[in-house]
């Protein structure tokens, strides 16, 4: 059923009724331009679709899809998640692109855990646990199965009246920014970065172990880390190191110790994708360019 916009109420009162004689075939017609900013082309950009009512002589509008659309890619960037991956999808993360039969089936696995949290989220809150996604090899697809699942929960749980807070950030850049909420200057606060961090409701920490590590850095982990599994705060980390092997990186075993009972480990595939990805998307263009 189409619904008026309040906030038009202006327009809809001002609207001229018809010419009396002339001879419509059809009650509604659509008066809105098609414009490529509208990513399913309904409307000019504007997220509203004007109808006219020719019985009734007046127009109205009603809400475009894109407009839901818009609402996730804005939710997305404010959550940090880089834009290669804002279109990462679950269903999208090709198995079969590596090369090693092992390695598809621990991919296979690996989505098959990634799906499943999605379509269980809300039990899964409850329980307070994410997952831990590792292989010692780089670019083996654990930032983009991990960034895959953000988006599904964005657009799943975040919705009719519900909301689901979400950031993304590599252990390393979260330290710098940190650190840069020290300078007097700054304009967000360390403590603001921190307790932003803390209460989100699903944080993805990507790349933790490869930072610089020392005593400040594994403090402000362990109050972080503390604060979210207390609290049942969601987290999906991604690393080069198994959770056992973090004590390489922080000796006190205190980090090792809380992500032990905050996420569930997924062993990815020891093979790396990215460069393959990087030749068929080379090859894609390649083909544009030929035409």
């Amino acid at each position: 059923m189409m619904k008026e916009n309040p906030r038009l109420a202006k327009r809809l009162k001002d609207s001229k009724p018809l010419p009396e004689k002339k001879d419509y075939t059809e009650r509604y017609e659509t008066l809105s331009s098609i414009s490529d900013k509208c990513p399913y082309k309904k409307c000019d950009g504007s997220s509203l679709i004007w109808i006219m009512d020719h019985e009734e002589g007046r127009d109205f509008a009603r809400e475009c899809d894109c407009k839901e659309f818009k609402k996730l890619r804005f939710k997305l960037s404010n959550a940090q998640l880089p834009s290669e991956f804002a279109d990462t999808t679950i269903n999208s993360f090709d198995v079969e692109i590596y090369e090693k039969a092992e390695s598809q089936e621990q991919a296979t696995l690996a989505k098959r855990y990634a799906g499943n949290f999605v379509k269980n989220f809300d039990l899964i809150r409850e329980e307070g646990k994410g997952l831990y996604l590792y292989s010692r090899t780089k670019g083996s697809g654990k930032t983009r199965l991990a960034a895959s699942i953000l988006n599904a929960i964005v657009k799943v749980y975040d919705k009719d009246g519900r909301r689901v807070s979400v950031y993304y950030s590599s252990t390393a850049d979260l330290l710098g920014e940190i650190r840069r909420g020290f300078d007097k200057d700054a304009d967000v606060k360390s403590s603001d970065v921190i307790d932003a961090v803390r209460n989100v409701d699903l944080l993805v920490l990507d790349d933790i172990g490869v930072e610089k590590t020392g005593d400040w850095v594994e403090e402000t982990f362990t109050r972080i880390l503390e604060h979210r599994l207390l609290n049942m705060k969601l987290t999906i980390f991604t690393s080069n190191l198994a959770i056992d092997e973090l004590d390489s990186k922080y000796p006190e075993g205190r980090v090792r110790d809380r992500i032990k009972k905050m996420a569930f480990p997924v062993k990815m595939p020891e093979e790396q994708i990215r460069s393959m990805l990087a030749e068929k998307e080379n090859e894609d263009m390649l083909n544009l360019l030929l035409g």
